[in-house]
């Protein structure tokens, strides 16, 4: 929970950066509505959907709301429509058919339900290079926790900066570690029924906390909360080396797999995500009020001073997944910091043999009872 005084753009920022739907505690008392826009189209063969919502303060938290009944569509080089369908929680889906060619422009309108009109600035798809290599080295003193610091492996990458091109870079993360732990209960216990299977308080338990192993396989999913941008205005043509893409804490004795995406992004994008960067990550947190306001490239035809968090933009993408071995801790006597953020607590056994000794490993977006790709035994 936070409880920081904070703007409720802000709010919006962080909702739109984290795609967090969970409540935040705010102290401020107001009922504006800030439209969040997450659109970005990429030239991979995944799936390329727009998700707009809006979030909204009541009672002192800000909720982020899906919105609903639009009307949204990509404009191609000025003249070419293509709509997008409703998939539902305010996810609107672009057609399989829909693909992604270097040099073209696109721009993203869309209408709510009330009839109200947005329109992005045009955004021009360039190509990015490819990933060369990625290597880690593992640090003891890899990340600053308060008076001590967590062992980590830090991941770096190579590529190559074309020649002659003004090339703007955006880099992120995805990593599965292996999870052992599949529930953790407060103020009560777990239970497989009735369905869903879920953790119940209960009053003969309260202030009790309880871990549940999971029943087989399972991996968390971790993403990146930094955003990690640069430009090659000063080193055009120059191999970019040893770029330091994640720090990963020494969660686990065995490895860890980690996904690294780089991205082409245009120079109004890489000056919002730097100004974003370093007002949230050089200042604070994604919560804190920033010095100076953020505008996106997405506005209110009728209205063009309406607040809009996100941006729209078009990117070509690259990854490649590396596996952190996590060799460089042997000898070093150091335990790993785990998944969890508290002791192993597990469920004292007891006389009842109904109590259920595992939990589900659950799919979401960070949880998965699949084995990666790319994951080694």
């Amino acid at each position: 929970m936070i409880n920081k005084k904070i703007t409720l753009l802000t709010v919006a920022m962080g909702l739109w950066v984290c795609s967090c739907v969970e409540p935040f505690n705010l102290n401020i008392a107001s009922v504006l509505r800030i439209l969040t826009v997450d659109a970005t189209i990429t030239d991979t063969s995944d799936e390329q959907t727009i998700t707009l919502t809006e979030s909204v303060n009541s009672n002192g938290s800000a909720y982020s709301l899906p919105l609903l009944k639009a009307t949204v569509n990509i404009i191609v080089n000025g003249s070419e429509t293509t709509a997008l369908t409703e998939k539902g929680n305010g996810v609107y889906a672009l057609p399989t058919t829909f693909k992604m060619k270097a040099g073209n422009s696109y721009k993203l309108i869309f209408s709510k339900a009330d009839g109200t009109k947005y329109e992005s600035s045009v955004d021009k798809l360039t190509t990015v290079p490819e990933i060369i290599g990625v290597h880690d080295e593992f640090k003891v003193d890899g990340i600053e926790k308060g008076n001590f610091f967590d062992p980590a492996n830090y991941i770096y990458l190579d590529t190559q900066d074309p020649v002659n091109d003004k090339n703007n870079y955006l880099w992120s993360w995805k990593l599965w570690e292996r999870q052992s732990v599949c529930a953790t209960c407060y103020n009560g216990r777990y239970f497989l029924t009735p369905l869903p299977a879920r953790c119940r308080e209960e009053r003969a338990f309260a202030s009790q906390m309880f871990d549940y192993f999971c029943p087989g396989d399972c991996w968390d999913i971790l993403s990146n909360k930094d955003l990690n941008v640069f430009s090659d205005i000063y080193s055009n043509g120059q191999p970019i080396n040893n770029r330091l893409i994640a720090k990963i804490p020494y969660y686990n004795v065995k490895g860890a797999l980690i996904e690294i995406k780089q991205q082409s992004i245009s120079p109004d994008a890489y000056r919002y995500f730097k100004l974003l960067a370093d007002q949230v990550q050089n200042n604070g947190s994604l919560v804190d009020t920033p010095p100076a306001a953020l505008i996106g490239n997405i506005k209110n035809i009728a209205k063009p001073d309406e607040p809009i968090a996100g941006f729209f933009m078009v990117t070509s993408v690259r990854t490649v997944k590396y596996w952190i071995d996590r060799k460089g801790a042997e000898g070093k006597k150091l335990n790993p910091v785990g998944l969890l953020d508290h002791p192993l607590t597990p469920e004292p056994m007891g006389n009842d043999l109904t109590r259920p000794p595992f939990a589900q490993c659950i799919l979401s977006q960070t949880r998965t009872p699949s084995k990666p790709n790319g994951w080694v035994n």
